[in-house]
């Protein structure tokens, strides 16, 4: 339950941000699961829930968090929870779901008993609206400079998700999606470069205003 507190927490933490009267806000927010294949041993892990927040002001400036949670059983070496806070600015605005948009943020992942490590990240997202009801999407993130956690030094990460969101109700969208992050450091003890990645279907639902 704490868990789930946890991520409903986050996913609404923007939705209820006060904001000044600077012109039309618009935002949406929900929860996720990431059904991530392990790539060890080929299962595929229990997913776990994750979520989601996003504001827009006035179709130019954005701030979006996401928690994206996997299983530490089933995934012992990817981070099993990540953490992303972006502020992002339309380069090109079309339309309200048609765009593409560029953005820094703070990336924190957690290594199970391990711990965590964070740093700054940045991001380019685009979008397509689809006969008013479907739009597509891809986002992609790196985080250059991770820090160290463990017998892990150096730490980058990248992440990339692509797919679709379907609107069939007003106020209600369904999301579909793959998402690969992969992380990169150096071994303390042998010196040489490793990665570690997780993938998988990423299926959501949410509210947007």
């Amino acid at each position: 339950m704490k868990c789930i507190a946890r991520a409903l927490l986050i996913a609404g933490l923007l939705a209820v941000t006060p904001v000044q009267a600077l012109g039309p806000v618009d935002g949406e927010a929900g929860v996720l699961t990431w059904v991530v294949d392990d790539y060890q041993d080929t299962s595929v892990n229990s997913p776990l829930t994750g979520g989601y927040g996003e504001l827009w002001l006035g179709e130019r400036w954005g701030l979006r968090a996401a928690l994206y949670r996997v299983s530490e059983d089933s995934v012992s070496m990817a981070p099993d929870e990540q953490t992303l806070v972006d502020f992002k600015y339309r380069v090109v605005s079309a339309t309200d779901n048609t765009f593409l948009a560029v953005g820094l943020g703070w990336e924190q992942d957690r290594f199970g008993a391990e711990g965590d490590t964070s740093g700054a990240r940045i991001m380019a997202e685009g979008r397509l609206g689809v006969l008013g009801f479907l739009r597509l999407y891809a986002e992609a993130g790196w985080a250059p400079s991770l820090g160290d956690v463990g017998s892990r030094r150096d730490l980058s990460s990248i992440s990339v998700e692509t797919g679709l969101v379907l609107d069939p109700l007003p106020f209600v969208d369904l999301r579909l999606g793959w998402r690969y992050q992969i992380t990169d450091y150096t071994g303390a003890i042998t010196g040489s470069g490793v990665n570690e990645g997780s993938y998988g279907v990423l299926l959501g639902g949410g509210i947007h205003w």
